[in-house]
């Protein structure tokens, strides 16, 4: 936690604060169109994500634009 990644295939970073519950991210995320190479629909909630500590500063909150921690792993 705290990733979303778009029915697009697109990662979506977020501090704990701002991930949304995953039927609202279903709406806002879910129906972007389908991914890359005709896949279809790519969405996914609480995926697993780099290691927020390995890279510090590199990893935003979409919301809030919060530098991502440890914490929020």
């Amino acid at each position: 936690m705290p990733r979303i990644y778009t029915s697009q295939s697109e990662p979506l970073d977020f501090c704990l604060d701002c991930f949304p519950l995953e039927a609202a991210a279903a709406l806002i995320y879910g129906n972007l169109g389908d991914g890359p190479d005709g896949r279809g629909n790519c969405f996914a909630y609480d995926a697993a994500h780099p290691n927020y500590e390995d890279d510090p500063g590199f990893y935003v909150c979409e919301i809030c634009g919060e530098v991502l921690t440890s914490r929020d792993e």
